[in-house]
Order: C-alpha cells, then sequence, then structure tokens
C-alpha cells in the first residue's frame, strides 16, 4: 500500500509541475512577441494560446507585447478611447 500511494504522490508532483512550466512558456511565449503598433493597446490571436481566443495587449515602444489579458470569447476584445478591454 505505502508504494502505491508514494508513486500516487511522485505521479501528481510531476503532473503539478509540468503544467506549471507550461504556463510559464505560454506567457513567456507572448511577452516580448512582435507587434505593429507602438506604446499603443492591441487586440490579436496567436496560435496555440487561449483556445483561439483574442487577447488584449499593450505593444511597447520597441515593437513586442509587454503585457497581455486574455479574454473569453472571440468578440470581446475592445479599444476604445478609454482603453481597451476584454468583455
Amino acid at each position: 500500500m505505502k508504494s502505491i500511494s508514494l508513486t500516487t504522490m511522485i505521479m501528481s508532483a510531476a503532473t503539478i509541475a509540468s503544467a506549471a512550466a507550461m504556463a510559464v512558456t505560454a506567457t513567456a511565449q507572448i511577452i516580448g512577441h512582435s507587434c505593429a503598433q507602438a506604446s499603443h493597446l492591441e487586440c490579436g490571436t496567436l496560435a496555440g494560446h487561449n483556445h483561439g481566443y483574442p487577447f488584449l495587449f499593450m505593444c511597447g515602444p520597441d515593437y513586442t507585447i509587454t503585457r497581455y489579458q486574455d479574454c473569453t470569447c472571440y468578440e470581446c476584445c475592445e479599444i476604445d478611447s478609454d482603453g481597451g478591454s476584454c468583455l
């Protein structure tokens, strides 16, 4: 019994570590990605990110994404005179 529970604990820890590494990798792939309008908010999508839903992001002065927010539907990302949001 003890060997089964120890094996289960090791597998669970490995799964959690793998999921955390994937989350960090996904963020790292977006931050620093090129963008079109320096120092502006933009809406966009990247293959393999956010299940195809758009995300709102800030394009930094060096034309790279500096921060972002995932949206939850295909037409939720909006930019207006007050800024941007994922409705």
